[in-house]
C-alpha cells in the first residue's frame, strides 16, 4: 500500500542532528509515512546514525559514495517518493508538533484544489526557539494567484515541512540545478501560479540556525541576485493566460526587487562589503534601478550602516519602526 506522505531527508555531515529530524517524523500521529533518508557522502557519523533506523520499514536509507550536492539529492529522493503528499525535511531541522502532518493533510483532503500546504515555523538556535516566523495570523486557504501576488516579493515559505500533492510535484518537475539558492522559492511560485495554497499559522517545523547550514554559508551576492532574477522569470512564465493584469503589471518592479533582495538581507545582517557588492551587481545588471523608489530607500540605509556600523544602524532603524508604528513617521521617513 502506498504511504500517505513521503519525506525526503537529505543529510550531509548532520549526524549530530539527524536523529531528532527522523524521530520527529516517525513520532507523527500520521503513521503511514515514508522517509527517504539520503546520506550525501558525509564524513562524520551520519552513516552510523541512519543505520539505526534501517530496521523500521518506513525508513529507506541511501548512501552516496561521492557528494552530489543538495539539488541532486532532493531530486533523487523525490523521484523515489510514493506518497500522495511529498516534502523535504533537512536533517538539521525537525517537526515541532506531533500532529503537523495530520493538520496539513486535513487541508489537502478538505480542499481538492489545494496543491501546496505550508506552515509558520520557528528559528531554533542552540536548542532554544529564538523567533517564530508567522507570515499570516490565521489558518487559511488562499487562491493560488493571491499567494503568488505576495510570494513574488520574497520567499516566506519554509522549505522543511512544506508539502505538495505528488501530482503537483510531478507537474512542476525536479528542482532546477541552476537555482541551488532559491530552488524552493521557484517551486512555491510555480505551484501557486496554478493551484490554491493552504497555510497553518501554528509553527509546526523548526529551522535550526547554525554555522554549517546554507543560511550561514551563503553564496556570492551577484550569484544570489542572478538566481533570484531567474526564479522570477520562471514564475511569470508559469502564470496562466488569464492571470490578473495587476500581477503582470508588477513584473518590472518585482524584477528590480529580486535584484536587491540579497543586498537587503546582507544590509540587515551588517555585511557591508557584500551589500555594496550586491548593489553594484544590481546596477550593472539593470542601470534603470537607480531611477526607482526602492533604490533610494535602500541607499540611505546602506550609507547609514556603513558610517555607524551594524549596532547603531539596527538601533536607529528599530527606533524608526517604533515611530512608524505609533503614526509619528510617514513611510518616507518624515515626521508628521
Amino acid at each position: 500500500m502506498e504511504p500517505r506522505v513521503s519525506f525526503v531527508v537529505p543529510c550531509y555531515n548532520y549526524g549530530h542532528f539527524a536523529a531528532q529530524a527522523l524521530d520527529s517524523l516517525l513520532d507523527q500521529t500520521v503513521q503511514d509515512i515514508e522517509i527517504i533518508a539520503i546520506d550525501d557522502a558525509s564524513t562524520d557519523g551520519t552513516g552510523n546514525v541512519l543505520a539505526r533506523y534501517q530496521a523500521d520499514s518506513r525508513v529507506h536509507v541511501i548512501r552516496h559514495e561521492r557528494n552530489q550536492g543538495h539539488i541532486a539529492t532532493y531530486n533523487e529522493g523525490l523521484a523515489l517518493a510514493r506518497g500522495r503528499y511529498v516534502g523535504l525535511l533537512s536533517a538539521d531541522d525537525f517537526c515541532l508538533r506531533p500532529d503537523a502532518l495530520a493538520q496539513q493533510i486535513a487541508i489537502f483532503e478538505a480542499h481538492p484544489s489545494v496543491g501546496l500546504v505550508y506552515t509558520a515555523f520557528a528559528l531554533v538556535e542552540q536548542g532554544q526557539i529564538v523567533r517564530q516566523v508567522v507570515p499570516w495570523p490565521d489558518d487559511c486557504v488562499r487562491a493560488g494567484l493571491d499567494e503568488f501576488r505576495s510570494l513574488m516579493w520574497g520567499n516566506y515559505v519554509h522549505h522543511s515541512g512544506t508539502l505538495l500533492r505528488r501530482e503537483v510535484q510531478m507537474e512542476l518537475g525536479p528542482y532546477d540545478p541552476r537555482l541551488p539558492h532559491p530552488g524552493d522559492w521557484d517551486m512555491w511560485l510555480r505551484a501557486a501560479a496554478r493551484h490554491d495554497v493552504g497555510y497553518l499559522a501554528q509553527p509546526s517545523y523548526a529551522y535550526r540556525v547554525h554555522r554549517q547550514n546554507m543560511h550561514h554559508q551563503g553564496i556570492p551576492p551577484w550569484e544570489a541576485a542572478a538566481q533570484n532574477l531567474l526564479t522570477i522569470e520562471r514564475a511569470f512564465a508559469a502564470l496562466p493566460d488569464d492571470a490578473p493584469a495587476a500581477i503582470r503589471g508588477a513584473r518590472r518592479a518585482v524584477h528590480q526587487h529580486a535584484l536587491l533582495q540579497t543586498a537587503w538581507f546582507d544590509l540587515d545582517n551588517g555585511r557591508r562589503a557584500r551589500t555594496w557588492q550586491g548593489l553594484g551587481y544590481a546596477l550593472q545588471r539593470q542601470p534603470a534601478l537607480a531611477l526607482g523608489g526602492e533604490f533610494w530607500r535602500f541607499v540611505p540605509r546602506l550609507l547609514l550602516m556603513t558610517s555607524v556600523g551594524q549596532g547603531w544602524y539596527r538601533r536607529t532603524m528599530a527606533g524608526l519602526d517604533r515611530l512608524r508604528g505609533r503614526g509619528l513617521v510617514r513611510a518616507g521617513g518624515q515626521a508628521t
